[in-house]
């Protein structure tokens, strides 16, 4: 878990976020290419079951893993005009109801994405924390994963932006990674941001995945609407 910039706070204010609601905001418009043939760009691969553990797509899994965090409340989902329906309809067989599902007329990737979803959730809501989380990832331990978003939620309830990392088990050129100023362990599992570098060359990967101050960008993060 790594944190970014923190602002001073009442204790009134303290409170009050303490018990804000979490809306999970879904990025859910990739097109799946590099999934092809079992994805396709009529039915990306968030909308698939990858997961030998039930009949869910990856979409679905994606909010029903979250059921048990505190103040949880319905999604935003952001996807594009040929998708709406296939979010829809499945949103409605795990008898989800969207909090929005806002089209994108055109991919921008992730920022625009985000400052839509809280522009939205300002509108409906009173400053709540954003869980910000892609449509395609696959998490076996679902408990652990729970924990460490309820974790996480005692940083971003102070105002701070906070992502989380994966621990790399080898050098990946096509993930982004993310320097905290400590080294991360399970004695001293959060640290302040120090830089995000974009897809490194293999020979930065391989110092990265031996250093201890690196970690995968996960692309999950928590941070207040405002």
């Amino acid at each position: 878990m790594i944190i970014g910039k923190v602002n001073n706070l009442s204790n009134s204010r303290k409170k009050l976020i303490s018990n804000s609601d979490v809306i999970p905001v879904i990025l859910s418009g990739g097109s799946g290419s590099r999934l092809w043939p079992l994805s396709r760009v009529t039915y990306p691969k968030q909308y698939i079951n990858l997961n030998e553990k039930n009949d869910f797509s990856l979409l679905q899994n994606t909010y029903l893993r979250l059921k048990g965090l505190k103040n949880l409340k319905n999604p935003i989902i952001i996807s594009n005009q040929e998708q709406r329906f296939i979010v829809a309809e499945q949103m409605r067989e795990i008898n989800v109801n969207p909090h929005a599902i806002l089209l994108e007329p055109v991919g921008k990737n992730t920022a625009p994405a985000i400052t839509l979803a809280a522009l939205k959730a300002i509108d409906k809501n009173y400053d709540p924390t954003l869980l910000i989380l892609s449509s395609d990832h696959k998490i076996d331990d679902e408990e652990n994963f729970r924990k460490v978003i309820t974790n996480g939620l005692l940083k971003s309830n102070l105002e701070r932006l906070v992502t989380f990392g994966i621990i790399p088990n080898s050098p990946e050129t096509g993930y982004g990674y993310i320097r905290s100023f400590e080294e991360l362990s399970e004695e001293n599992p959060s640290s302040t941001i120090e830089e995000f570098v974009e897809k490194p060359n293999l020979e930065l990967a391989k110092k990265f995945v031996k250093d201890k101050h690196y970690v995968w960008n996960s692309g999950i993060f928590l941070l207040r609407a405002s």
